[in-house]
């Protein structure tokens, strides 16, 4: 079997167990805790995903540059040089989102059961939480362009597991979110220890050293990835910051869980454009055009036959799914067109993945830079109008037209 295909298979699995404790986890965090809480909860893959641009474009550089035909010891050097960047960006995250908890829960998560002390408080146990799991991205980049997803998902299967499973357990016993934010950095910590060891155990150096020539040669492609990320990430939770801010933290959490069910088709592609980036990335520092071309329209028309049906599948049973996924009626029947509309926006974004991640094997981050300034320059001020004249279902409008417009 080609290596390529076995990644594809472990990232399928490392998929699928992520949405299937998704399925099963947040209903019983939303039964134990209650719906405001998983709106707190929620807030940290918002922040999260809004902090992606933080790593300076190092973890994808990472990725592109150890799938390079290059020697190992250049690989252990870069990997030693982007950690210690990493973790001072990391660090600054942390003592940033500290110091400004208490403003961001004052401007968003307008909570009826929580004072904002306590909204406060949580944030600044989600900036540890998100500080430690971002530091483990740019490890877990690097396993990734060394093509070693097999791996990867079996540690982020067990990861996920602990992270979020087992601690229902404590919570079962006290039922709070302090318990809950101190599991899930006590589980990053371990995420973290366990993907630097794996790393550097594929990349033997005894002495690695801190290179200015190898960052400075990669440093074009980071900046331009910086900028990407930064742009992509506001456009991804645009709608969740403007949602958190303009309507109730109940609400909020209602437009979690449709935001969450519409990245179905996003999960079923994900695992395959994942594999497929180091191979692309090695092909083209091979100058090897005709299997660019190949996997490019191979891969291209997977990813269009398998995320058009799961759009159309999930739409139809929007409401059902919901229902079946919470137990709460009244929550399906209020999200139910709000899913269908984000399901059509997930499936425009689906198709511009192969030729993104191509302009990005290439080191071409010009396009997707632009193309998503431009996108930002309309979403935002058409995400406020939209919300403020249509409430939660305004949230979807400027998502859809904004990805429509990028395809």
């Amino acid at each position: 079997m080609k290596l390529v295909t076995k990644n594809i298979i472990a990232n399928y699995l490392g998929k699928i167990w992520g949405f299937v404790s998704i399925f099963v986890f947040i209903r019983l965090y939303i039964n134990l805790l209650g719906i405001e809480s998983y709106a707190i909860i929620n807030f940290y893959t918002v922040i999260l995903g809004l902090l992606v641009f933080a790593d300076g474009g190092l973890t994808a550089t990472l990725t592109r540059e150890l799938a390079r035909d290059i020697a190992i010891s250049q690989k252990s050097n870069l990997v030693h040089t982007f950690e210690r960047l990493y973790l001072a960006v990391c660090l600054l995250i942390i003592v940033s989102i500290y110091f400004s908890a208490d403003l961001i829960a004052n401007n968003f998560l307008q909570s009826k059961t929580y004072s904002v002390s306590q909204v406060a408080h949580y944030i600044r146990l989600i900036g540890v939480g998100v500080g430690l799991q971002l530091f483990s991205t740019l490890y877990d980049g690097g396993l990734q362009g060394l093509q070693q997803q097999v791996l990867t998902n079996k540690i982020r299967i067990l990861w996920s597991l602990f992270k979020a499973g087992i601690v229902l357990l404590p919570l079962y016993f006290y039922p709070n979110l302090e318990v809950f934010f101190w599991w899930q950095i006590l589980c990053n910590v371990v995420l973290l220890v366990v993907f630097r060891h794996k790393l550097r155990m594929l990349l033997p150096n005894a002495k690695p050293l801190f290179s200015i020539a190898l960052l400075k040669s990669s440093s074009k492609y980071a900046i331009g990835m910086m900028g990407i990320a930064f742009i992509s990430a506001i456009n991804i939770q645009i709608d969740k910051l403007v949602v958190s801010k303009y309507l109730t933290v109940e609400l909020f959490g209602h437009y979690s869980i449709a935001s969450t069910l519409a990245q179905l088709p996003v999960v079923a592609i994900g695992p395959i454009i994942t594999a497929v980036f180091p191979l692309l990335s090695n092909a083209v520092s091979k100058q090897d055009i005709r299997s660019i071309q190949l996997n490019f329209h191979k891969y291209s028309f997977l990813i269009t036959v398998l995320a058009t049906p799961v759009v159309l599948c999930a739409g139809i049973y929007a409401e059902p799914l919901v229902n079946l996924w919470t137990g709460k009626p009244d929550i399906a029947n209020s999200i139910e067109i709000v899913v269908r509309m984000l399901l059509i926006g997930a499936l425009f974004l689906c198709f511009q993945m192969t030729p993104y991640y191509l302009a990005l094997a290439n080191g071409f981050t010009g396009i997707n830079l632009y193309s998503g300034i431009a996108g930002l320059l309309i979403i935002v001020p058409m995400m406020v109008y939209t919300i403020n004249h249509y409430g939660m279902f305004g949230a979807t409008m400027p998502w859809v037209f904004v990805n429509v417009a990028s395809f």
